[in-house]
């Protein structure tokens, strides 16, 4: 039996669309811009746009090494990459002001909740479970993932929450899940984790020693033997199955 389950977060637990990252991503620009021409700065829109753009694919070099860095630095590099060495140019209030509109676009623009995202972890932790969050952050650092959490009333369930711009470290790194782990004070043996990214949760959590659950996505195929649910609504039904194998066995 399990003592602790963790869980991802985007597609997991929340669901995002293409046209609120693109929503996001104008909101982004247009208050930096605005920020900046307010400083005295003329730097284009188009010239942010671009930066943005390539933002993403800079970090993505680290993150295919599951390595991160931290959100002060991602806005920074934002900045740089508008106009090198505009950082240095800026006054550091100026930089945390456009800090905070990059960071909170997404309460602007918020991904839903997916259906039974709650009942299943009010459900858990009702029966014992200790709970964490295991997160590879993109744009939305850590600290605003939090407010978005406590928004739809989820992160009160989870007794440890991890984030990437956080820890540096990403799936499917077995480090950040031992992190997980170690906060809950809860062997590999005795955990199991749930995602839909077949490399970062899967296989990931697998090379950590943990059990995990997939969560089936179209069009990919996963390797036989691995447990998997439609949704994260569909967890207490496996768990229940396997229980009830479990006692089966017992009784042999």
């Amino acid at each position: 039996m399990q003592q602790a389950i963790t869980f991802d977060l985007w597609e997991t637990l929340i669901a995002d669309s293409r046209a609120l990252d693109k929503k996001r991503a104008v909101y982004r620009v247009k208050r930096a811009h605005r920020i900046l021409h307010r400083a005295g700065f003329d730097v284009s829109r188009k010239e942010l746009e671009l930066a943005h753009r390539e933002v993403w694919e800079s970090c993505w070099e680290k993150w295919e090494r599951a390595r991160d860095i931290s959100f002060a630095d991602q806005v920074n590099l934002f900045l740089n990459l508008a106009r090198p060495g505009l950082v240095k140019a800026l006054q550091p209030a100026v930089i945390r002001e456009i800090g905070e509109h990059y960071a909170k676009a997404v309460l602007r623009y918020p991904p839903r909740m997916i259906k039974g995202a709650d009942l299943v972890l009010r459900e858990l932790r009702k029966e014992g479970y200790t709970l964490g969050l295991i997160c590879n952050t993109g744009r939305t650092p850590g600290f605003v993932l939090r407010k978005l959490l406590t928004r739809y009333r989820l992160l009160k369930y989870f007794d440890v929450a991890l984030f990437s711009d956080e820890t540096i470290v990403r799936k499917p790194d077995p480090k950040i899940f031992r992190l997980a782990l170690k906060a809950l004070n809860c062997p590999p043996s005795r955990a199991l984790h749930v995602g839909d990214d077949l490399k970062n949760d899967v296989r990931g959590a697998m090379k950590a020693g943990m059990q995990a659950v997939w969560i089936e996505q179209t069009g990919q195929k996963a390797p036989a033997g691995i447990k998997r649910i439609k949704s994260v609504a569909g967890l207490p039904c496996l768990r229940a199955i396997a229980l009830r194998r479990a006692q089966a066995r017992h009784l042999k």
